[in-house]
């Protein structure tokens, strides 16, 4: 849960609190002439307390631990476990991406899978670059890179290329043959 609505879920629930205790004044104040009926009186008292009751759940849930987010084992020894996020695999895998030749944008997802994890990349490449070299030398350097910096195996690398930069490749200046220069005379020289 974000911060924000935390926040928030905690002030509506405050006002919850707030709201069920003017009724309950309003139930105990006995001057009120539309509050005189008995079954009146119950219903607003039990609607008050149930609205505080879910005011208070409120406020324990967003008092209560944070989520975690889903993550990957790097390590299980006597001495603990260690793990790293699927956003921080994400982040490795989208940097190692990008600084690939001729990758101009990358969006990248980590799941989990058994073993290891699963990486899925979303790429818009440079014009004129050859998309199935890349993709085996990306899957090939992602398995190996991320192993190297977190011990984590990667399964799998599914890559789809989603665009290319629009443009032409350059091509030479076209070479302009001038006819050979002639004396005044006519002669060429």
């Amino acid at each position: 849960m974000k911060l924000l609505d935390r926040v928030l879920l905690w002030v509506l629930s405050v006002l919850a609190i707030i709201l069920g205790l003017l009724l309950i004044l309003l139930v105990l104040i006995p001057s009120l002439s539309w509050l005189k009926a008995s079954p009146v009186r119950i219903t607003v008292g039990v609607m008050t307390l149930l609205s505080m009751a879910s005011a208070l759940l409120l406020l324990l849930r967003c008092g209560g631990p944070r989520e975690q987010e889903e993550a990957a084992l790097v390590d299980d020894g006597e001495n603990g476990s260690a793990y790293v996020t699927l956003n921080v695999l994400s982040d490795m895998a989208k940097r190692i991406t990008q600084d690939t030749e001729g990758v101009r944008s990358c969006k990248s997802e980590v799941k989990n899978s058994e073993g290891g994890v699963d990486v899925e990349l979303e790429l818009a490449l440079n014009p004129g670059i050859p998309v199935a070299p890349l993709a085996n030398r990306l899957q090939a350097k992602l398995k190996e890179r991320i192993y190297e910096m977190t011990g984590i195996r990667v399964n799998k690398v599914s890559i789809l290329v989603e665009a290319a930069a629009e443009g032409k490749a350059s091509l030479p200046p076209p070479i302009v043959q001038l006819p050979p220069a002639q004396t005044e005379s006519g002669d060429k020289l």
